[in-house]
């Protein structure tokens, strides 16, 4: 007799085709971390509907077992695709080991082998019996003894991957335990029409509908994955970002494949972006080294600043990576006012000051020794030129941004910088304590002979004593090495310390020179740290903490 389709025949196959369209949607989505294991979870699924459906239609008993024999590939898949599924999640990748997979698949195989071999072994059934449901005719077999303990097996691995989604969930942020949760409910519902009929009780004895219940876990999956995914925006939302940034987005996943990126993205780069490009074919370098440089969209005379960052997943390995690329132009315009007005400034001021030093030498041949006047306007044209001195310092340090940091010793820096500064003020009383080396990191000497100088230059030129004291001591840890200058003259004012703990100025607080500054933001260059304190009973104490090297 031939095949005679029923509608028992027709849900069962409808649940293949629907896991059928869901593996091949999968696929599309690739490069998507998750898309593979979802493929492989619903075309196996599939494997198992298809032939099901297939054998209601046929009363032959020979028949009816050859597709069966199809139906148990499909059985043993789905649970080893889901605990993979599972695992790729949750970022166990590296437990999905060649090895591990072979000693997973070890029962699934013997499983196969004895459903093909039958009725030369009865490792999976005894005997075989057709028994008619309606109109659909169904495969009741006695069971061996090696069905029960792959049965055992195949709950394992389903309650294995169960308890992986139930760990990501209870450590998830709110947006991935929605889409944990769905994961663990794709699971359970099959799991949970499986089981009445396995052991045959409830109402679901007689007809095995686990695929009904896996081609809905199948959309739920999907839905989960590429409706959720924390990768991925909805449309409405994505546009939305760009809109309101306009920043170029681009997102690669853990094998620098891009997943997604934005119109400003194709915009500022010039190029048609598509999913499954790779970083090397975008840019001309890899990602980490891109982060921080600057691109130029030569036609619209834009800049942008490319930042990197790595997207980490559940067990904090890298999970992708992500470049974004936002508009500086601004930013460069206002620098280059700046640079401009700096040099024209440190030009006409060096100019201007040559001029009155020039005139004040001449009138100091023909004035009084004693005359007021000239001293004061002499002191003046030394302060203006320590300043301009300073301003250089701040233009040639900040520019220096293409060169690393390289080990030197701090000890010799501050034992000459003392040494010149005990000649210039013989009256104060300047002590230095500390180790005979210090290691640090700095782009060269010079850069700590600034910073240490003029720490230093403050704690003298602004004391009010006859005799100044000034303390300086150098200390190291683990990782950092500290220098510490304390002196017993009139302190900081709160108000600059406040200006350069804040990091700003505004009109009606700022600083009275750039010597707190220029320590400020070269000892900020080689990744340090400055404190100001109060030195008791009186006085300053400033702190500069510099990162030791190995």
């Amino acid at each position: 007799m031939g095949w005679t389709p029923t509608a028992l025949s027709g849900l069962v196959f409808g649940n293949g085709v629907i896991l059928i369209a869901i593996g091949v949607y999968a696929l599309r989505k690739r490069p998507d971390p998750m898309a593979w294991p979802l493929a492989v979870l619903t075309l196996a699924g599939a494997a198992w509907a298809i032939p099901h459906a297939i054998s209601f239609g046929y009363a032959d008993r020979g028949i009816i077992t050859f597709f069966y024999k199809f139906i148990v590939v499909g059985q043993n898949l789905v649970p080893l695709a889901y605990l993979v599924f599972a695992l790729r999640y949750a970022g166990y990748d590296r437990l999905l080991s060649r090895r591990l997979m072979a000693a997973l698949s070890v029962f699934p195989t013997i499983t196969i082998v004895s459903a093909w071999t039958t009725p030369v072994n009865d490792l999976l059934w005894r005997t075989i019996t057709i028994e008619t449901v309606g109109s659909a005719s169904i495969f009741v077999p006695e069971y061996g003894p090696w069905y029960w303990l792959n049965l055992t097996y195949v709950y394992l691995l389903i309650v294995t991957a169960l308890v992986v989604f139930v760990t990501v969930i209870l450590r998830s942020e709110p947006i991935h335990r929605k889409q944990s949760l769905l994961m663990f409910i794709g699971g359970v519902a099959p799991t949970a029409m499986n089981i009445p009929f396995t052991l045959g009780f409830g109402s679901f004895s007689e007809i095995d509908l686990t695929t009904t219940a896996l081609a809905v876990s199948g959309l739920t999956f999907a839905a989960a994955l590429f409706r959720y995914n924390f990768l991925d925006l909805s449309p409405a939302a994505y546009q939305n970002v760009s809109d309101i940034f306009g920043d170029g987005v681009l997102v690669f996943d853990d094998s620098y494949q891009l997943v997604e990126s934005n119109g400003d993205a194709e915009q500022i780069l010039g190029m048609e972006l598509r999913a499954g490009l790779s970083a090397a074919t975008i840019f001309d370098t890899n990602l980490e080294a891109l982060d921080g440089t600057v691109l130029s969209e030569a036609e619209e005379n834009r800049f942008y600043m490319a930042r990197y960052a790595t997207l980490r997943g559940h067990k904090d390995d890298i999970a992708g990576h992500v470049v974004v690329m936002r508009n500086i132009t601004d930013l460069k315009e206002h620098e280059q006012r700046l640079s401009v007005t700096n040099r024209i400034l440190r030009h006409n001021l060096r100019n201007e000051l040559n001029l009155i030093s020039g005139h004040a030498a001449v009138l100091e041949t023909t004035l009084p020794d004693d005359h007021k006047e000239l001293t004061q306007i002499q002191a003046a044209a030394g302060r203006l030129e320590a300043v301009g001195e300073k301003a250089r310092h701040i233009q040639s340090w900040m520019d220096r941004t293409d060169e690393s940091l390289q080990s030197h010793d701090a000890v010799p820096v501050v034992e000459s910088i003392v040494s010149r500064y005990r000649a210039q003020f013989p009256e104060a009383r300047i002590r230095l304590d500390g180790p005979d080396a210090v290691s640090v990191l700095a782009y060269d000497t010079e850069q700590l002979e600034i910073v240490i100088t003029n720490v230093v230059e403050n704690a003298l030129e602004h004391s009010d004593r006859t005799e100044p004291l000034v303390e300086i001591s150098m200390a190291v840890d683990e990782d950092t090495a500290t220098l510490r200058v304390a002196d017993d003259g009139p302190g900081i004012p709160p108000t600059e310390r406040r200006i350069i703990t804040q990091g700003r100025e505004t009109k009606l607080q700022h600083g009275s020179s750039l010597g707190l500054w220029l320590i400020y933001w070269l000892t900020s260059a080689m990744g340090g740290t400055v404190e100001f304190q109060e030195n008791e009973p009186r006085g300053a104490v400033v702190v500069v903490r510099l990162h030791r090297a190995s």
